[in-house]
């Protein structure tokens, strides 16, 4: 059992319609909660996911980046509130995020068929919510870009993996809804698929395909 077909996350599985709304309006209500008067134009014009150094909160799991990140966001905001409650917040407005359900059943439907993996963008405030719609326990490769310091599409993040699963460019299919993570794939020798999680006929044709090469 060589082969291999790794998943993306936002987009894939996490809805991410109608130009990131849902994301969007999780951030809305996030900060709301916090600051009522702040206006959603405000909030979504304010909001970044990079420390008051510049670091992005995508490639960072130290401690001192994602409290600073909490003090920095929130002092654009202006709020005052502790890290905990900050985190329950953000965790619980975001966990309203819809996901495909039907994307997920198919995915670990593949266990015992070929090996399964995840390859996402995604901070550390992410990784409850990814857990909750994909359970990581079942996948054989869990590839996150705040835990690895690297970020798709840099070519450094399909390296590390493809020498970390130890196998050849061509056992691998790559599934992600963005053209330029898809581009880079292709580059990197590995077979895709770019589609949408509500084109899981397209992903199940493509996994298919891909399986019995």
């Amino acid at each position: 059992m060589n082969k291999v077909v790794i998943f993306d996350w936002g987009g894939v599985c996490e809805s991410h319609e109608n130009n990131l709304k849902e994301l969007q309006d999780a951030k809305v209500r996030v900060f709301k909660r916090l600051n009522n008067n702040l206006k959603e134009e405000e909030i979504l014009d304010k909001f970044v996911y990079r420390t008051s150094n510049n670091v992005s909160l995508g490639i960072t799991n130290k401690q001192e980046d994602i409290e600073d990140w909490v003090n920095y966001v929130q002092k654009l905001m202006n709020i005052n509130v502790t890290f905990a409650e900050f985190k329950k917040i953000y965790e619980e407005e975001f966990a309203k995020i819809t996901y495909y359900k039907d994307v997920v059943k198919y995915v670990h439907s593949l266990k015992g068929r070929c090996k399964i993996g995840i390859l996402s963008n995604l901070t550390p405030f992410d990784k409850k919510r990814i857990d909750s719609q994909y359970d990581l326990s079942k996948f054989d490769y869990v590839y996150l870009s705040f835990e690895l310091g690297l970020r798709k599409p840099d070519r450094d993040i399909y390296e590390y993996v493809l020498n970390d699963i130890n196998t050849k460019p061509e056992n691998i299919l790559f599934v992600d809804d963005e053209e330029n993570n898809i581009k880079m794939a292709k580059k990197c020798g590995w077979n895709t698929c770019k589609a949408y999680g509500y084109e899981l006929d397209k992903i199940k044709q493509s996994v298919e395909n891909f399986l019995k090469q």
